[in-house]
């Protein structure tokens, strides 16, 4: 979610979860290098999101290229911000630039790594302890934030 000043009265967003996102961009990370497989699937899903025409640098693709027709990161109203990780994730770079971006324009943020994980852990590994710790750092964000 990304308003430039505008006032959402009477709906109030009050925190935002994001899981592993899936941003992109034409300049490949490190970590996409580093899984060209994985890579490929994920530009083609990512694309069929897009509107038509549009690039990998698209702002909703990569929130942080520069775009003169969307606010950048330092003009948005950003609620809150949990921004979750896997170290093992192939899109773990773009996570990560995306919430010092955010903190350096002095928004709030959180970022939870797990770093022996991969892309959808959660859904993979539903029972294991990684997961329970995932949900009670939700569970957590959420009440700290309602």
């Amino acid at each position: 979610v990304i308003v430039k000043g505008s006032d959402w009265n009477p709906l109030k967003i009050k925190g935002a979860v994001m899981v592993q996102p899936s941003f992109g961009g034409e300049q490949r990370t490190q970590s996409e290098i580093e899984s060209p497989e994985e890579l490929e699937q994920s530009v083609r899903n990512r694309m069929m999101a897009l509107p038509e025409g549009a690039d990998k640098d698209h702002p909703f693709c990569n929130p942080l290229a520069a775009s003169s027709d969307y606010p950048t990161l330092a003009e948005a109203t950003l609620p809150p911000l949990l921004i979750v990780i896997g170290g093992r994730d192939m899109l773990r770079d773009r996570a990560k630039a995306y919430y010092e971006s955010v903190v350096k324009d002095g928004k709030s943020a959180e970022l939870i790594a797990f770093e022996e994980e991969n892309h959808g852990f959660y859904g993979l590994k539903q029972d294991a302890e990684c997961t329970e710790t995932l949900i009670q750092h939700i569970a957590r964000f959420v009440e700290a934030h309602n």
